[in-house]
């Protein structure tokens, strides 16, 4: 009787969202098991139960209810699925520019070292450790800058996540610093190549940490690390670097220096290949 109720209750929640595909999307369930749940053939996994309880806002006993009391419940209390989020829509729709940009953007998933030169430290390089993966249908980043070398800073560290989105031809990483959020990036990165894991240049375009909050814009590289990596190991080779410290390439050192040729009317990138 649990699995009959569950799958009448499960339709009706699934009536306030856009789709099915959408939904199996947002909850990374994929979508034949997800229609056995509908179908009443198959209960979820307590993992999955979780998924679907925490977006629609119920919980597991009432999902769980004879489904005309759910129904009058529902009727009171709509699902969290209904209410509008103009700011989610938002990123729905940026999404929603390359239908295939979560598959494009699987390649990506991984750790990187990221490099620029940060003008609060005339001279230096920066190199952040950055971790994109996938949750829930969509591309995230979390980015960590480590300034232990610094004696007169207060903050150490600072931790920025973001979101990012491939448009079929550039890659695209908004990101925000997660304390203060005063610092907030937009990073553009011509892709690899699909069939290998290369290093991804760009430009980004943000607020500095400085005290003056200047609006800077960087040659950045990112030189990917792989999916597994020691985790405490890549932390420790972040930081900041003296630019002719052999720790950094030469083609690392060329790719971040942040000039503009005479003939450039803008600041343009400059893909891997060109150094």
């Amino acid at each position: 009787m649990a699995v009959k109720n569950f799958s009448k209750n499960l339709r009706l929640l699934c009536s306030y969202s856009r789709s099915i595909s959408d939904l199996c999307e947002r909850l990374s369930i994929n979508r034949q098991q997800f229609h056995r749940y509908l179908n009443g053939q198959s209960r979820p996994s307590h993992r999955n139960m979780l998924k679907i309880c925490d977006h629609f806002g119920v919980e597991e006993h009432e999902i769980l209810m004879d489904a005309q009391d759910f129904r009058q419940l529902i009727a009171v209390r709509r699902p969290l699925e209904h209410e509008a989020d103009p700011f989610g829509e938002y990123i729905a729709k940026l999404y929603r520019i390359n239908p295939d940009s979560l598959s494009e953007m699987l390649p990506f998933i991984g750790y990187y070292h990221c490099y620029y030169r940060p003008i609060e430290f005339q001279g230096k390089i920066q190199r952040s450790l950055m971790k994109v993966y996938r949750d829930r249908g969509y591309i995230y980043i979390k980015n960590v800058e480590n300034y232990s070398s610094v004696k007169h800073r207060s903050r150490r560290t600072l931790k920025y996540t973001g979101i990012a989105f491939h448009t079929g031809e550039r890659i695209f990483v908004h990101e925000r610093e997660m304390n203060a959020g005063q610092m907030i990036w937009t990073t553009i990165l011509y892709p690899a190549q699909r069939d290998q894991t290369s290093v991804l240049t760009g430009l980004s375009l943000g607020i500095s940490s400085a005290a003056t909050r200047d609006i800077a814009c960087y040659h950045v590289v990112w030189e990917p690390l792989g999916q597994t990596i020691d985790l405490r190991q890549a932390l420790k080779a972040s930081g900041l670097f003296n630019e002719d410290d052999p720790a950094i390439s030469d083609e690392i050192r060329e790719a971040t220096l942040n000039v503009s040729r005479a003939d450039n009317h803008g600041f343009v990138g400059r893909p891997w290949s060109h150094f």
